[in-house]
């Protein structure tokens, strides 16, 4: 699974918490490996989510059963999809909310298998990982996903439908038998798709006005809300055919980020898009 690139950003390097959940998730698993084979599965049957064990007391295991995975494909295409959401999601969250998100969203997951299925135990950062999709979906339900589908045939989806086709196969199986945790999947998913939305709303009303600072870092770097700078005016050059600068109030600029939070980021023209690059560079220089 890889995003299908609509606007770069310009920055190459993982964020700080994306970097450790990813360390710290293949270090957890690394220790599973090593501690299962010296306790025979004793580390897993402590750190893994149980019924059982939140009955004992075991309070913990809500968390900690999200840096257990149950072999190297399992831990591979979570941290993958981590990877390729995560990125963009820290970026216009914040390292806080994005941590706030993913192990919320892994700990109401592991709760509603707890409530679903409980059968057995429950380890891997699904309901994490689903929990980023759904937010994505959410904030960007027009972006265009590309799978690998078999890890051969490329399939292109937007957003929420790619998150609707994962909704509905978590529910269909999630009554059928087998060891995957799909309640696990559709409660996490569902999680995070609400955060997302409430996100959404708040920004959309204004309210959240460091969701849009963080959007349009996102989309051209930090700039202002005209709110806060009413009165000022950028000038940018514009290229090529075009020879005179032109100018752009605050209140323009706040309709793109709003036409952003709406559409996506997709949806901004070229001549847009260098309207934001030049503004936010303006910006910065005051």
């Amino acid at each position: 699974m890889y995003e299908e690139p609509v606007f770069e950003v310009g920055r190459s390097k993982l964020p700080p918490a994306t970097r450790m959940v990813l360390w710290v998730t293949v270090a957890a698993f690394a220790l599973q490996i090593i501690f299962d084979s010296l306790t025979r599965g004793g580390f897993t049957y402590l750190f893994a989510l149980r019924r059982s064990g939140l009955i004992a007391g075991m309070i913990w295991q809500p968390v900690t059963y999200m840096l257990l995975h149950g072999n190297w494909l399992h831990i591979l295409l979570n941290m993958l999809i981590v990877f390729m959401f995560g990125r963009e999601l820290e970026r216009l969250l914040g390292a806080r909310r994005f941590l706030l998100l993913y192990i919320g969203s892994g700990v109401i997951g592991g709760l509603g298998w707890v409530m679903m299925s409980a059968r057995g135990y429950c380890i891997g950062a699904s309901g994490g990982v689903f929990g980023l999709i759904g937010m994505y979906a959410a904030l960007f339900p027009n972006r265009p996903i590309t799978l690998l589908l078999f890890f051969v045939l490329p399939i292109t989806l937007r957003a929420r439908v790619l998150a609707l086709i994962l909704a509905a196969i978590s529910l269909v199986l999630m009554f059928g038998d087998g060891n995957v945790a799909h309640a696990a999947h559709l409660a996490g998913g569902l999680a995070g798709y609400w955060f997302g939305a409430q996100l959404l709303r708040q920004a959309r009303a204004g309210a959240n006005r460091s969701l849009r600072r963080s959007l349009a870092d996102v989309v051209g770097g930090a700039m202002r809300s005209a709110r806060m700078r009413p009165r000022l005016t950028v000038q940018y050059h514009v290229p090529e055919d075009e020879t005179e600068d032109e100018t752009v109030s605050m209140e323009e600029i706040d309709r793109l980020l709003d036409k952003i939070l709406v559409q996506g980021v997709g949806s901004l023209t070229a001549r847009e898009r260098r309207v934001l690059e030049h503004a936010s560079k303006e910006l910065r220089d005051q």
